[in-house]
């Protein structure tokens, strides 16, 4: 049976180099995929071979014109951490300072739910957070993140009565955030305007942490004006500017880094 790695490199050959590789040449493709991502090396086949740049090419050459491909679109995943910053950050502190006001300022508003599943009941058992009314499906909600946060068990003790909201959707996945507003729509549908309806907000928001998620699991995504597109609206609509805050992170001067990459180091890449 072959190996993950072998799999992926006969469908390389297969659907986009086009030819039958000496045993040599399975071997090191086969070292490359083992140091880099296969999406986006699938990705930089595709493209490289719909530009029909690697014909007439010597192995070696193809190999080099693939692997710049294949680097260049990890430059291209980096000058997107900007706008995922700034998106996401800017929703979870939302998120955090909307729901504390929200649950009678409370800064640990979640502790009843945590304390009644300590107690063996359910989430949604649980009528009111300090005196403020919880939906049933807002209680499951939480409840489901305490669980997500601190185990099935409950035994990594990570949201005590020490822990803010901060605290709280740093712990958070992005998809937690965004079931967190649509939960609370009440809560947040004031600061997004009434011209955008709970659906378009959830899809808009889905489609960039979808592509947020793609990027740091290191894929290719497409449609990527979309996605920006979505991020600057819902940026928009609370009061952040993408672009201010692009221009200023990617505009800033920063010191070298504090440590030392050696040049031309040993690498089973080239």
């Amino acid at each position: 049976m072959p190996t993950a790695s072998q799999r992926i490199l006969l469908e390389f050959f297969e659907h986009h180099l086009h030819f039958t590789p000496t045993a040599g040449q399975v071997d090191r493709f086969e070292r490359d995929l083992a140091l880099v991502s296969p999406y986006l090396m699938r990705a930089a086949l595709k493209e490289a071979a719909a530009s029909k740049g690697l014909v007439g090419k010597t192995f070696d050459d193809q190999r080099a014109a693939i692997l710049g491909i294949y680097y260049r679109k990890v430059a291209e995943h980096a000058q997107l951490f900007p706008i995922f910053h700034t998106f996401e950050t800017a929703f979870r502190s939302i998120v955090a300072v909307g729901l504390e006001t929200h649950y009678a300022n409370r800064s640990a508003w979640w502790t009843p739910i945590r304390t009644a599943l300590r107690a063996g009941h359910s989430a949604s058992t649980v009528p009111h957070l300090y005196g403020v009314a919880v939906s049933k499906d807002a209680a499951h909600l939480i409840g489901q993140i305490i669980y997500s946060i601190e185990g099935d068990t409950l035994a990594k003790d990570l949201l005590g009565p020490t822990v803010d909201g901060y605290a709280f959707t740093e712990l958070c996945d992005l998809s937690h955030i965004q079931n967190l507003i649509a939960t609370h729509w009440s809560v947040f549908s004031p600061l997004l305007g009434k011209s955008i309806t709970l659906n378009g907000f959830k899809a808009k928001f889905r489609a960039v942490r979808e592509a947020r998620n793609d990027i740091y699991h290191h894929k290719s995504v497409a449609r990527m004006t979309n996605v920006v597109t979505s991020a600057e609206e819902l940026l928009n609509r609370v009061g952040c500017s993408l672009a201010f805050s692009y221009d200023k992170i990617t505009g800033s001067k920063v010191a070298p880094p504090p440590f030392r990459v050696a040049v031309g180091g040993q690498s089973n890449i080239f």
